[in-house]
C-alpha cells in the first residue's frame, strides 16, 4: 500500500513525521448520508530527515512541512485553511511530541452543498472511542464540491484545506505496545465513527444567512445554568442571526454576552409575564420597526409561547396554533383535555369542597397551573393537607392552581420531535422518585417537594410501555392541534409492570407485584411543554443520542426542513451510553440564614475523587458563595449543581450516580 510522508519542524527545531496512505477511503457510504473521504495520519517523533531538511533554520513559532522533493512550505493560516485547522495540527504536533506517536483522522465530504451546522463534527464525535481531541475547520454555512481528494498528488496542505474537520485520537496501547506503531486505526474507533457520522451532514440544496427573532432569555443567567448560551451557539453555527427582545435591566444586556446577538431590542413598559393582552402587537410593532428582513420567531419560555405565537401569525412567519400553547401550558385545562377530573382555583375552601362534592380519593396532587421547575407541587394523602399544601403554593410566584388524583406510576420525560406531523425522534427518560413522591410516609409536607434528583437516559420501562408512551403521546399532541415542534413531555405510567425499588442501596426500576394483565399501563401526562427541555437536560440529550435539542428547536423556527430532518438523526446505534444527570438541590436546615458558604462544588469533587471524574462529562456548580438561597419549605426549587455520568452499563452508572450524590458536600449559613 502507497504512503506519502513529510517531516514537520515546529517549537524549539522539533521534528516529527507525518505518513498517510494515498488509496481513498471511504466511510458512511449509505443511503441518505453523507460520504465521507478519511486520511487518517501517523505522526511519530524522530523521523529520517530528508536531504534538503534544515532544522536549525526555522523559527520557534513557525510550523514548517519538508517533503522529499519540494521546498520547505510554511504551515500556517493561509496554507492549512483556516486558524482551527492550524491550531489542530498544532494539537496533533504537541501530542505526538509526549506521547512519540499519534494517529489522526481528516474528514472529507463527498457530497456537493452545504454543510447543516458548522460544528456537526465536534457535536456528533466528541465522546467518540478513544477520541482525545475533534475539531471543525468549517465555517457556517460552507459549501463543499464533494469531491474526492487524489491523495497521490495532493500536499498535506491540501489535506486541511480540503477537509471539514479533524480527530486526535488517544494514545492507547495494546498488548504493552502503542498500536501507533504503525499506521492502525482502532476498530472500535471505526465502529463508532460510522454510527455517529451516519447522517446527511451536507445537504444539496444551497443556504443563506437567516434572521430570527428570540422573545425572552433564560430566567437564570448562563453561570446560574441558563439555556441561552445553548440558543446563541446553535444560531452561530447554523449561520442564524439573532435579534433578542427582552425587557431592560435582563443580564443579557452585560457587555460579555453583546456578541450573542446582532441586535437587542428593549421592550417597553408593555412587557410582562405573564404578557397582557397587547404584547402580541407590541412584538409585531417592535419587529416591524426594526427595519430588517425577519425569518422567524420564537420562544422557550412557557408564558411566552402562544403570544408569540399570535405575533408570528400577523408577521407571516412559521408558527403553530396560539391555542394549542395555551391548553398544553395550563395543566388544568390539559388534565381535562385528557379526559381526568381536575379542579382549578385558587382557595383551599373551594379545594376542599371539590375533593368533597365529587368524592376524589386520596392522594391528590395540587400544583400551579402555570409552574415552573416543580414549584408548588405538593402531594396530599387526606383532606387535612389541602389547606397547607395552597399555603405553600401561594409562598410561590403562583396563585391560580390545580388538584386532581396523584398518579404514583413510575414518572418518564418524553421528548419528541415532530415536522409536518410526522414523528422524526422520541426518546424517553427515567425520572427517578423525588421527596415529594413518600407522603405522609416519608417526610411532612413542608419539607417533600418534586425537585428532580436523578434523571436516566435512554428508560429501563419495558419496551411495551415504552411504545404505548410513544404512540399516545404523540396522538395527544396532535389532537392539540400541533403537526411541528420539539415537546418536552412530562408523564407517569399508571398500572405499570414495574416499580422503583433498592437492591444493594441502588434505586432501579424492578417488577411489580401489583401489575395485572386485565388493566394494562396506560399514559398519565402531567405537562407538555412545547419547547426544548429546560436547564441543562438538552446537553446530556447531545451526548447520548448526537442531536442538539437547540438547534433542531432554531431551523424549526425558520422552516428548515430539510435541516431539521438532518439534525433529527440520532446515532445509527441508538444511545451510546447510558446517561444519569445527577441535580443536587438545595437542601439545608430551616434556622439557617440560607446563605450558601462553599465554593465550586462540582470541582471539588471531581478533585477530591478522581476515580469518579472518569465518568463525569459534563457539569455545573449553580450557586456562589454568598448567595442567598430560599428554603424548600418555601414552594421554591432551587438546583446547586448538576453532573452527568455516563457509562455502557446502566447499572454501573446508577452506582456512580449514586455515589456522587452521596459524596458531594456543600454548607450554608
Amino acid at each position: 500500500m502507497a504512503e506519502k510522508k513529510i517531516v514537520i519542524i515546529f517549537g524549539d527545531h522539533v521534528a516529527v513525521g507525518c505518513s498517510w496512505v494515498t488509496s481513498q477511503v471511504t466511510k458512511c457510504d449509505s443511503t441518505n448520508n453523507t460520504a465521507s473521504q478519511v486520511v487518517d495520519l501517523l505522526f511519530t517523533m524522530n523521523p529520517t530527515l530528508p536531504t534538503n531538511a534544515d532544522v536549525q533554520s526555522t523559527t520557534d513559532d513557525a510550523v514548517v512541512l519538508i517533503g522529499d522533493e519540494s521546498e520547505p512550505q510554511l504551515a500556517n493560516v493561509e496554507a492549512l485553511g483556516s486558524d482551527e485547522a492550524l491550531n489542530f495540527l498544532l494539537s496533533c504536533l504537541q501530542a505526538t511530541k509526549s506521547s512519540r506517536n499519534r494517529v489522526a483522522r481528516l474528514i472529507i465530504p463527498l457530497r456537493g452543498g452545504t454543510i447543516v451546522r458548522s460544528d456537526i463534527i465536534p457535536l456528533r464525535l466528541k465522546d467518540a472511542f478513544a477520541v482525545d481531541r475533534v475539531a471543525s475547520f468549517s465555517v457556517p454555512l460552507q459549501c463543499f464540491s464533494g469531491n474526492s481528494l487524489h491523495l497521490e498528488s495532493a500536499s498535506f496542505s491540501k489535506l486541511f484545506r480540503s477537509s471539514a474537520g479533524g480527530i486526535l485520537l488517544q494514545h492507547l496501547h495494546s498488548g504493552g505496545e502503542p498500536f501507533q506503531s504503525k499506521l492502525a486505526v482502532p476498530p472500535a474507533f471505526d465502529a463508532d465513527f460510522k454510527d455517529k457520522m451516519s447522517i446527511p451532514w451536507v445537504t444539496e440544496e444551497p443556504a443563506t444567512r437567516k434572521r430570527l427573532v428570540l422573545v425572552g432569555c433564560s430566567y437564570r443567567d448562563p453561570s446560574s445554568g441558563g439555556w441561552t448560551p445553548y440558543v446563541y451557539s446553535a444560531a452561530r453555527s447554523l449561520g442564524i442571526d439573532l435579534v433578542i427582545i427582552e425587557k431592560p435591566g435582563c443580564w443579557i444586556e452585560r457587555s460579555e454576552y453583546s456578541q450573542c446577538y446582532e441586535a437587542l431590542l428593549p421592550a417597553s413598559p408593555w412587557w410582562s409575564n405573564p404578557p397582557g393582552d397587547d404584547m402580541a402587537d407590541n412584538i409585531v410593532a417592535l419587529v416591524r420597526s426594526y427595519g430588517k428582513k425577519v425569518d422567524g420567531i420564537v420562544a422557550f419560555l412557557e408564558p411566552f409561547l402562544a403570544t408569540v405565537a399570535r405575533a408570528a401569525q400577523q408577521l407571516g412567519l412559521p408558527c403553530q396554533p396560539a391555542e394549542s400553547y395555551e391548553i398544553a401550558t395550563d395543566k388544568y385545562r390539559l388534565g381535562i383535555f385528557e379526559g381526568r377530573k381536575a379542579f382549578a382555583g385558587s382557595t383551599a375552601e373551594a379545594a376542599s369542597n371539590f375533593a368533597l362534592t365529587e368524592n376524589l380519593s386520596y392522594p391528590l396532587i395540587l400544583k400551579p397551573r402555570l409552574g415552573l421547575n416543580s414549584e408548588g407541587v405538593v402531594r396530599v394523602d387526606d383532606a387535612s393537607g389541602i389547606q397547607s399544601a395552597v399555603e405553600m403554593i401561594h409562598m410561590t410566584f403562583f396563585k391560580s392552581f390545580t388538584m386532581e388524583k396523584y398518579c404514583s406510576g413510575p414518572e418518564v420525560d418524553v421528548n419528541i420531535v415532530m415536522l409536518d406531523g410526522e414523528i422524526l425522534f422520541c426518546e424517553i427518560s427515567d425520572d427517578f422518585p423525588k421527596s415529594g413522591d413518600r407522603g405522609k410516609t416519608g417526610v411532612p409536607t413542608s419539607q417533600g417537594n418534586f425537585l428532580e434528583t436523578y434523571i436516566v437516559y435512554p428508560s429501563a420501562l419495558p419496551p411495551d410501555e415504552l411504545e404505548m408512551l410513544q404512540d399516545a403521546i404523540s396522538a395527544t399532541i396532535r389532537r392539540l392541534g400541533f403537526s411541528s415542534g420539539i415537546m418536552h413531555v412530562e408523564a407517569r405510567v399508571d398500572r405499570s409492570s414495574v416499580e422503583y425499588g433498592s437492591a444493594s442501596g441502588i434505586v432501579d426500576l424492578q417488577p411489580s407485584d401489583k401489575a395485572t394483565t386485565a388493566d394494562p399501563p396506560t399514559p398519565w401526562v402531567l405537562e407538555i411543554n412545547p419547547r426544548p427541555p429546560g436547564l441543562t437536560a438538552s446537553r446530556i440529550i447531545e451526548s447520548v443520542y448526537g442531536i442538539d435539542y437547540f438547534g433542531v428547536a432554531l431551523t424549526l423556527a425558520i422552516d428548515d426542513k430539510r435541516r431539521v430532518k438532518a439534525l433529527s438523526r440520532p446515532f445509527l446505534d441508538g444511545a451510546q451510553y447510558t446517561g444519569v444527570m445527577v441535580l443536587i438541590g438545595a437542601d439545608f436546615d430551616k434556622s439557617c440564614e440560607g446563605i450558601f458558604d462553599s465554593d465550586d462544588i462540582c470541582e471539588e469533587l471531581l478533585n477530591r475523587r478522581p476515580d469518579l471524574a472518569q465518568n463525569i462529562n459534563r457539569y455545573s456548580c449553580l450557586a456562589k458563595r454568598g448567595q442567598k438561597i430560599p428554603h424548600p419549605s418555601s414552594g421554591a426549587n432551587t438546583f446547586l449543581a448538576y453532573f452527568n455520568v455516563f457509562s455502557k452499563s446502566r447499572k454501573e452508572a446508577l452506582k456512580i450516580a449514586t455515589a456522587v450524590k452521596r459524596e458531594v458536600r456543600y454548607s450554608f449559613r
